[in-house]
């Protein structure tokens, strides 16, 4: 026995001197590059959390929210329920703008069944966000959820969909529980982002007297949105899309029932939301830039199919002046339609979408100066754009 514990001392103090020589050599050695803590912290945030924990650490900031409008009051029928979630503890929610925009009363629903009436503070209808306020707010009882950073978000990245999932008609229960209703409380469902630089005004559409349009009411100033392989269930619009460290990293907006969708969702980025509410909040407003240029496509398209004939047969290389609207900064710098864009602040033009996402991402009243070719003439013109007006929902830039 005492030979067996001399050599199991030997073997310890071998195994110790080994390790002590082996950090030693790392240490000299410039190859071996030591994990420093920071870098020790960005290993342990990179790691998926257990889905469960991850649930239970985000659910309390996750609502339902039921919208009713003046003819649903009328006629004592409930709307269509949908999700949202806290983000801080005065009781402001972001939500979907066609969850919560139209209504005239708003009752939120917590994780445990209680819940308080809120009202809508301000809608941004092109972006499908609206921020709504408790009308009483317990900050003890709020829980606001993190906000993270949608820029960072790459294809194959986890995400978590959270909300309120819907029910078809044909439940044979008592619907004056919004609960009952709609079968359950919430749902969670994850996958992967599969795309992010997609712009959604070209896969949404709307069905008119006129036959298939292109939405004005979903996307038409989306600087990107995210295609997710989340499920998401009815009653999950204006829910949070987590990360895998229970950020937000969007909102759940459109689920994969269009069929130019592909059975793909879509999410409106979060930091298009942030920029948002802090407009509204120190603000009082939120305006997007705009010049009053059709670079695009002409304003005649009007449907997907016409588009994607547009840019694949007609559409001409680099960037063209297709119409100018009226009082534009455009009109009033004397651009026409036919006009040429040779540079944009002196650099070779971009593709027209990515000039829109340059536009969008800009600042109300940043210059832009623009080298046009009108026939055989060359010219410089100096723009600064303006708030697009509430009146104008087309696709000008």
């Amino acid at each position: 026995m005492k030979l067996n514990i001399i050599t199991l001392l030997a073997v310890s103090v071998i195994l110790s001197l080994a390790f002590s020589l082996g950090a030693a050599v790392a240490q000299d050695d410039p190859s071996q590059e030591s994990i420093s803590p920071q870098k020790a912290q960005e290993i342990l945030r990179g790691n998926p959390m257990n889905v469960p924990d991850l649930i239970e650490k985000v659910k309390r900031g996750v609502v339902v929210i039921q919208p009713i409008g003046v003819s649903s009051i009328a006629a004592a029928e409930l709307q269509s329920l949908g999700s949202g979630f806290v983000i801080d503890k005065q009781g402001h929610i972001i939500t979907n703008f066609h969850v919560a925009g139209d209504a005239s009363v708003l009752q939120v629903i917590f994780w445990d069944g209680t819940s308080k009436r809120a009202s809508l503070v301000a809608a941004a209808p092109f972006y499908d966000i609206a921020l709504i306020q408790l009308d009483d707010p317990d900050p003890d009882v709020l829980f606001p959820v993190a906000l993270g950073d949608s820029d960072g978000v790459k294809p194959g990245d986890l995400a978590l969909a959270m909300g309120s999932p819907g029910a078809g008609e044909g439940f044979n229960i008592d619907r004056s529980d919004p609960m009952e209703y709609w079968g359950l409380r919430s749902t969670a469902t994850m996958r992967v982002v599969s795309g992010r630089n997609t712009d959604l005004s070209w896969s949404v559409f709307w069905n008119s007297a006129w036959g298939r349009r292109m939405s004005v009411k979903y996307g038409l100033y989306f600087p990107y949105v995210f295609r997710t392989q989340v499920p998401i269930n009815g009653g999950n619009s204006g829910g949070p899309l987590f990360n895998r460290r229970g950020e937000v990293i969007a909102i759940n907006t459109w689920g994969g029932s269009n069929p130019v969708s592909q059975q793909t969702n879509f999410g409106v980025p979060i930091n298009c939301a942030k920029s948002f509410v802090v407009e509204v909040l120190e603000h009082g407003r939120f305006d997007i830039p705009w010049m009053g240029l059709h670079c695009i496509f002409p304003p005649n398209v009007k449907n997907p199919e016409a588009y994607v004939e547009f840019v694949e047969t007609q559409r001409p290389d680099g960037l063209w002046i297709y119409d100018v609207s009226p009082e534009s900064p455009a009109e009033m710098a004397g651009l026409r339609k036919g006009d040429q864009i040779l540079t944009v602040n002196e650099m070779p033009p971009p593709r027209p979408e990515d000039f829109r996402l340059e536009v969008l991402e800009g600042d109300i009243g940043q210059e832009y100066v623009l080298g046009i070719r009108r026939g055989k003439q060359e010219f410089m013109v100096h723009l600064y754009t303006v708030p697009k007006p509430t009146y104008v929902n087309d696709f000008s830039v």
